[in-house]
């Protein structure tokens, strides 16, 4: 029902919000790509599934389901709804995002994970630029401005008053960006990703998240984590963890050190002494790994 639904609402738009559209000719016309805005309303989501010249899949709240407003409204439109509560509910969120890309659709994410509740363009999630390494598509940013005088946060309906405008720009490509590791890789495009939004739209940045709610799809720091522990030996405790720390970090992606478990100090039968070292680390959870 996508297609047909956005034929028929697409004009409203233009008729009711005097919607003003650029730069879509920076919307690829068919192949995978992410369209990334900001977010400042509940009519964010209509608003660029309208606007945009091709269907976009947008990964959304399965709350939305629940209420017959949207029930059946959202998904006509393209809504993909994903249940959020558990921590596992990411790496499905990753993995929907990711079949969807390698399908060559449009997908939809907002890097902030909510909308804004004061007006500011907040801190990005590193989600989105680990969406597009995963699966090499484009990052499109995209620039809204008018839609809380529209649909202001608390109100049911969009009211039939105010002006839109949605603005396209540049694509942010990840192979782009080969320079460091894969954690600098993606806080280089997810800077790039806000900086470019900011440009397009007349908000002021802000450096914090949006809020504690966590995003639907996570990267870097805000991935799914488990603990493994690690052990090393040497003539002194620090030089023990220096080797703990390497050898966990040429083994896992993005292990970083949690805790120190236990120290201990051997002495041979040769009267030779080591020290021994614990380390508890947190590596990114796959797929298919045990919780």
């Amino acid at each position: 029902m996508a297609r047909p639904a956005r034929m028929a609402l697409t004009p409203l738009l233009e008729v009711l919000y005097r919607a003003q559209i650029s730069g879509l000719e920076h919307v690829p016309a068919d192949g995978p790509v992410i369209l990334s805005a900001n977010h400042l309303s509940f009519f964010d989501t209509p608003a660029l599934m309208l606007a945009s010249p091709r269907p976009v899949v947008f990964l959304g709240k399965a709350e939305y389901m629940d209420h017959w407003r949207t029930r059946h409204l959202f998904p006509a439109l393209g809504m993909v709804p994903i249940r959020r509560e558990a921590a596992r509910s990411s790496m499905a969120a990753l993995e929907t995002a990711s079949e969807l890309l390698r399908d060559g659709r449009a997908v939809g994410i907002y890097p902030e994970g909510t909308r804004s509740r004061d007006g500011l363009l907040h801190k990005g999630h590193t989600g989105v630029a680990h969406l597009a390494l995963r699966t090499g598509a484009p990052i499109l940013p995209i620039g809204l401005i008018g839609t809380p005088a529209i649909q202001p946060i608390g109100t049911v309906l969009p009211r039939p008053r105010g002006s839109l405008q949605v603005h396209f720009g540049e694509p942010v490509r990840p192979e782009d960006y080969r320079a460091g590791g894969a954690r600098r890789q993606r806080q280089a495009i997810t800077d790039d990703v806000m900086a470019a939004i900011a440009a397009l739209t007349d908000q002021k940045r802000s450096a914090e998240f949006a809020g504690r709610e966590p995003p639907l799809i996570r990267g870097g720091s805000e991935s799914v984590y488990r603990v493994v522990r690690t052990r090393a030996a040497s003539t002194g405790w620090a030089r023990a963890a220096d080797l703990a720390v390497g050898s966990a970090c040429g083994r896992y992606d993005d292990a970083r050190v949690g805790e120190l478990t236990r120290l201990a100090c051997r002495v041979g039968p040769d009267g030779t002494v080591s020290f021994e070292t614990d380390l508890a680390l947190s590596i990114k959870q796959r797929v298919g790994d045990a919780a």
